[in-house]
């Protein structure tokens, strides 16, 4: 099954709130303060995806994971 970016960036977005809920930080604003960022911006992930390679890399950094771990259902 081929999967378009808009896929892909979705995906990514519902694993970020999946390993921010299995977190210490239970909440998205409990992560956007350690992360370093707006609520609205992880709001934003969350809800439309993550478009930004660069961002999924420092989050996968952030919670010890593999990259391509933001892209398995």
């Amino acid at each position: 099954m081929e999967h378009t970016y808009q896929d892909l960036s979705l995906l990514a977005g519902a694993n970020l709130k999946r390993l921010i809920k299995n977190s210490k930080y239970k909440t998205q604003e409990e992560f956007a303060f350690e992360f370093g960022t707006d609520v609205r911006t992880v709001g934003r992930w969350v809800n439309k995806g993550i478009k930004n390679l660069d961002t999924i890399q420092q989050i996968a950094e952030f919670f010890g994971i593999d990259a391509l771990a933001f892209f398995s259902v």
